[in-house]
């Protein structure tokens, strides 16, 4: 007997992905619009490996919550959380420095297409064989939001000052059958 999924949903690891890989192409532009003297984040993590090189961004699925009320596709919101690690020597600059990629983060999320979320992008991630996403499908994707900006300060065994973190929660609308 062969198995058929009741859906063809893929849920929260496309979205994780395309985040990282917008962030890889977008950033040089948005940096140039919003602190040219930005370090370029250059480390990204989706779990708990060593951190080498400030600024380092860790991309990872929050929650995902279904609609009840559609029981003929699969719609749900799923929240992504995108939390980047901000150090310098300076430790006077750095709340401005974290706000600054706080803008660059929300500007690169919030001016994406429709078609960025559902076209298969280069990557440089090891979780992602081959180089490229594997997005959701076209037309799944019915709304990103970024929810909210936090900072505070963190402490990291690597790292000997301390550093601030800012961290983004995003929320996405999706749809699939």
């Amino acid at each position: 007997m062969s198995y058929t999924p009741a859906w063809n949903a893929r849920f929260s690891k496309p979205l994780l992905n395309q985040v990282i890989a917008l962030v890889q192409r977008d950033q040089p532009a948005a940096m140039a619009l919003i602190n040219a003297e930005l370090a370029p984040i250059n480390e990204f993590h989706k779990g708990p490996g060593a951190r080498v090189a400030l600024p380092w961004l860790t991309v990872s699925a929050d929650k995902t919550e279904f609609d009840p009320q559609s029981p003929w596709t699969r719609s749900w919101r799923s929240t992504l959380t995108l939390a980047l690690d901000v150090g310098q020597f300076d430790q006077e600059m750095a709340q401005d420095t974290a706000q600054d990629y706080a803008r660059m983060l929300d500007l690169i999320l919030t001016t994406a297409s429709a078609a960025d979320w559902v076209t298969p992008l280069p990557i440089s991630h090891e979780t992602v064989t081959g180089g490229w996403t594997a997005p959701s499908a076209v037309g799944s994707v019915k709304e990103v939001f970024v929810e909210a900006h936090h900072y505070g300060v963190v402490t990291q065994t690597s790292v000997q000052a301390p550093i601030l973190r800012v961290t983004l929660s995003v929320q996405f609308q999706l749809q699939e059958t």
